[in-house]
């Protein structure tokens, strides 16, 4: 990886970062009335991935990216995309399903955010500009689990098809982001 693709990848995580807490929050609010359990959880999570895209923009500055430069940027469409999904579904589909989406974040996180924030220090040979990802390796380390407890404790079974749905799209989408910006490099 080079530093140009590793500083188009924290760009495109500012993009989706940036809007974490606030699609978080409003699925939270959306699921209290029918299901408080998992709307308080939502809420508490999205006070917990508050600046978060602060990290990104960290990392970006220690790779000398200005954040009017990162804010002048669109994400690549596969980000886009995912970012729009987030919103569809907090605020106008089954806001439930959003646990798909925060699963396949939150998994990813928990099982490579430490072990790609080492590779990436290493291999580009970074004093610093990782936050993010070690960051999250250690933030997210047993979000994953937590999320599969509230998922099978709480979310009910007319819900998981909409939970499964989000989780296949995001996992498609993420997998697109990454196709996106290599090609970028390669162009």
């Amino acid at each position: 990886m080079t530093r140009e693709v590793y500083a188009r990848y924290l760009t495109n995580v500012w993009h989706y970062a940036v809007h974490s807490a606030v699609v978080i929050g409003m699925a939270g609010a959306r699921c209290v009335p029918e299901n408080p359990k998992l709307g308080d959880y939502l809420l508490k999570h999205a006070r917990e991935e508050l600046g978060h895209d602060l990290w990104a923009l960290q990392d970006l500055k220690a790779l000398g990216i200005d954040e009017q430069a990162v804010r002048a940027t669109r994400p690549v469409p596969a980000c886009a995309s995912m970012i729009g999904i987030e919103y569809y579904w907090a605020a106008h589909a089954n806001p439930v399903g959003l646990f798909g989406w925060m699963y396949i974040l939150e998994a990813m996180g928990d099982d490579l955010g430490s072990e790609s924030a080492r590779r990436i220090k290493d291999g580009l040979k970074l004093p610093e500009g990782v936050k993010f990802l070690a960051g999250h390796g250690d933030a997210d380390e047993g979000h994953a689990a937590d999320l599969t407890r509230e998922i099978t404790e709480n979310v009910k079974p007319a819900d998981m098809d909409d939970v499964h749905h989000v989780a296949d799209v995001v996992a498609d989408l993420y997998v697109r982001i990454f196709q996106q910006i290599g090609e970028a490099e390669a162009g």
